[in-house]
C-alpha cells in the first residue's frame, strides 16, 4: 500500500463518514468532523484513574492563572458536582407553585412531596495537591478568566420521593449545594456563571463530563468518566479521561456552548435545599462566547471525531403508569407540571446519536481484537454487533472487563445481553481461557468499579468518554465521547492500551513514579499486542515474562454467565431507557 493512502484507508474503515449510508435512521448522524481540516491535527493525552486526571486538571488551572493571554476561560460540566460538603441530614423539599397546587387538590400526593433527607455524607473534592477544587476555580475566576459551571440536576428526581430514585437524589443534593457554594465564591456579579442543567430526558441525565479551557488562540478539552467528586480518587475506582488539543477541542467547546444556550431558554426553576431556594439559573447568566478559530489539520497527529448523544423527547398525555398508578388524572398532572415532560432540545429536535453510529461501525470493522472496560454491559445492541463481527471474523479476540458500581442495584440486564446477544453460535473450546468459548473472554474485577467507558480496537482506534456500553448511552443520556484514530502510526492508541493493561497487572505507570522515565519490568513488553493477548487467554498470542500476569483479583467468567437476578424487560425499559420510546 502506498504510505500516502494508508491514513485515508484507515479513516474510511474505522470512522463514520456522511457517505457511509444513503439513508440514516431517525436521530442518527455522522459526526461533524469528516474532512482532514477538522479531523486531523489533534494531540491526545490519556490519564488513567482519578489522581492522574485531577493532577492534569489542576495543572491546567495553574497555567491559566499564570497566563497573561487574552480571553482565558475554563468551562466545566458534571453529572455529579462535588465541590461542597454534603451533610447526611441535608433535606430536599418539593417546591414550586404548580406542585403545591396539585398537592392541595390531591392530598394523596403528600407522600410524594414530603421533605426527604439524603441520608449520606460526602466531602468536597480535594485535589491531589491538597487544595480544594472549588478554591482553585475561585482563584482562576479572580484572576480574570471566564469560569463557568453547568451541572445536571433532575427537576423531577431531586424534588419528589419517587421509588428507586434515592441515589440520584443524593447526587443532585450535593450538586445543588455545590452550585450555591460556587455562586458564593464567584460573588453576586458573576454568580450567573454557575447554572443548573435541566435539559435531560426525565429518565436519563446530562451524563457528559467535560472541561474545555484555553484563551483567544488555543483550546484544550478533557472528557472521560470522571466527575469532580471525592470518591473518584479512591484506589477502588478505575477510570479514564483524555485531553484533546486541536480542532476536536473546538467542537467540544461548541457543544458546551449549545448546552449553555439551551438552558438560557428554559424558565428558571427553584430547588429547596435545607429551606433555602437555589435557582437553576440567575438573571446575570449570559451566552458563552464563540471559541477561537481552530487550526486546520494537515493530516498529521491524531484523527478525532467528537461523538454526542442527545435524547429524543416523546411522551404520552398521561405519562408512564408506574409514575403514579393510582389515578391517570393525577399522573397526567404530574407529567405536565412537575418536571417529567420535556420539550425537544432545539439543536437536536429528533435526537443525536453520533456515539451509537460511530461505535457500531468501528466494531463492525474490527480485525484483531475488541477491548471494552465498563461498569455495565447492558446494551443488547452492542453485544449483538460484537457477536456479528465474531462470527464474520473467527480469529477476532474480544475482551470485556467489568466492575459494577456498588451504588447500582442488582440487575439481570448484563447476563441477558451477554447470554442472549453476545455469545450465541460462538463455538466452545477444549482449552483456553475461563470462558470456555472461542475468541471471547469476560473478566470481572470484584471490589473495583470499572468506570472508564473505553473501547479499543486493533491498536489503532479507541473511543473514550462518558458513554457506557448501555442502551441509555446510545439514545437517552446526554453524552460526550471522542473517537481517536491513529492513522499516522504515532502509537498513541497502542500506548493507551498498554497503560490500561499494565494497571490490570498491578504495575505503577511511569507518570506515577518518583523517578522520571522509570518503568517497571514487563511494562514495555506490553506494547506488543501479540504477546499481550496472552494475559487474557493462554492460547492467545505469544508469551510475556512470567511475572507479567493479571492481578489475582481479576476473575474470568465461565460462559454463559450465571443469572442471579431474573431479567425483566419492563425494568430494563425503565432503568436502561431508550428515548425513542414514548413515555
Amino acid at each position: 500500500m502506498n504510505p500516502s493512502t494508508k491514513p485515508q484507508t484507515l479513516i474510511g474503515k474505522y470512522l463514520v463518514r456522511e457517505t457511509d449510508r444513503t439513508k440514516w435512521g431517525d436521530g442518527e448522524y455522522a459526526p461533524q468532523q469528516n474532512f482532514l481540516g477538522d479531523l486531523s491535527g489533534n494531540t491526545v493525552d490519556h490519564f488513567v484513574n482519578g489522581v492522574a486526571y485531577f493532577k492534569a486538571l489542576e495543572g491546567e488551572i495553574e497555567a491559566l492563572c499564570a497566563s497573561n493571554a487574552k480571553g482565558r476561560y475554563l468551562y466545566l460540566t458534571a453529572w455529579w458536582l462535588g465541590l461542597a460538603k454534603l451533610p447526611a441530614d441535608t433535606e430536599i423539599q418539593a417546591f414550586g407553585e404548580f406542585g403545591s397546587t396539585v398537592v392541595q387538590q390531591f392530598p394523596v400526593l403528600k407522600d410524594l412531596t414530603r421533605p426527604v433527607r439524603v441520608g449520606a455524607e460526602y466531602p468536597p473534592l480535594t485535589l491531589p495537591s491538597g487544595a480544594l477544587l472549588s478554591r482553585r476555580l475561585e482563584e482562576l475566576h479572580k484572576s480574570g478568566a471566564d469560569v463557568r459551571i453547568l451541572a445536571w440536576v433532575s427537576p423531577f428526581a431531586a424534588r419528589y420521593a419517587v421509588p428507586d430514585l434515592g441515589g440520584i437524589r443524593i447526587v443532585n443534593a450535593q450538586t445543588l449545594l455545590s452550585v450555591a457554594e460556587m455562586r458564593s465564591r464567584f460573588g453576586e456579579q458573576d454568580a450567573g456563571k454557575v447554572m443548573v442543567n435541566l435539559t435531560a430526558h426525565p429518565l436519563g441525565a446530562v451524563h457528559c463530563k467535560l472541561v474545555v479551557a484555553g484563551d483567544h488562540k488555543s483550546t484544550r478539552a478533557f472528557t472521560g468518566g470522571i466527575d469532580p467528586v471525592m470518591d473518584r480518587t479512591a484506589p477502588t475506582w478505575h477510570d479514564l479521561a483524555v485531553r484533546v488539543t486541536g480542532p476536536a477541542a473546538t467542537a467540544v467547546h461548541r457543544f458546551f456552548q449549545q448546552l449553555w444556550a439551551e438552558n438560557l431558554k428554559l424558565p428558571a426553576e427553584d430547588f429547596l435545599v435545607d429551606h433555602h431556594p437555589i435557582a437553576s439559573r440567575l438573571k446575570t447568566a449570559v451566552p458563552v462566547p464563540d471559541p477561537p478559530e481552530p487550526p486546520r489539520g494537515d493530516g498529521t497527529g491524531a484523527h478525532v471525531q467528537v461523538l454526542r448523544t442527545v435524547p429524543q423527547m416523546r411522551f404520552s398525555s398521561s405519562g408512564p403508569e408506574w409514575l403514579y398508578d393510582k389515578s391517570s388524572v393525577v399522573r397526567a398532572l404530574i407529567t405536565a407540571g412537575v418536571g417529567f415532560r420535556k420539550e425537544p432540545i432545539s439543536f437536536a429536535q429528533d435526537g443525536l446519536f453520533e456515539f451509537k453510529v460511530a461505535l457500531e461501525k468501528a466494531i463492525g470493522q474490527a480485525e484483531k481484537y475488541i477491548f471494552i472496560a465498563d461498569q455495565a454491559f447492558s446494551s443488547e445492541e452492542i453485544m449483538g454487533w460484537i457477536n456479528a463481527r465474531m462470527l464474520a471474523k473467527p480469529d477476532l479476540k474480544v475482551i470485556l472487563l467489568h466492575g459494577g458500581d456498588p451504588a447500582d442495584p442488582p440487575s439481570g440486564d448484563m447476563p441477558e445481553a451477554v447470554n442472549g446477544h453476545l455469545i450465541p453460535h460462538v463455538p466452545t473450546v477444549l482449552f483456553g481461557g475461563p470462558s470456555g468459548l472461542r475468541g471471547v473472554e469476560i473478566y470481572g474485577w470484584p471490589g473495583t468499579t470499572v468506570h472508564c467507558k473505553v473501547t479499543i480496537i486493533d491498536d489503532v482506534f479507541c473511543v473514550v468518554g462518558s458513554a457506557n456500553a448501555m442502551r441509555r448511552s446510545l439514545y437517552t443520556d446526554t453524552e460526550l465521547s471522542v473517537a481517536v484514530l491513529d492513522a499516522t502510526d504515532t502509537g498513541l492508541v497502542r500506548r493507551l492500551r498498554r497503560d490500561l493493561w499494565a494497571k490490570y497487572c498491578g504495575m505503577t505507570l511511569p507518570s506515577e513514579m518518583l523517578l522520571v522515565g522509570a518503568t517497571q519490568p514487563g511494562y514495555d513488553e506490553l506494547l506488543d499486542l501479540h504477546d499481550s493477548l496472552s494475559l487474557w487467554s493462554p492460547t492467545w498470542g505469544g508469551a510475556l515474562p512470567s511475572h507479567v500476569r493479571l492481578l489475582p483479583g481479576l476473575k474470568g467468567f465461565h460462559l454463559p454467565m450465571p443469572v442471579t437476578v431474573p431479567y425483566s424487560p419492563q425494568e430494563h425499559d425503565r432503568k436502561d431507557t431508550d428515548s425513542r420510546m414514548t413515555f
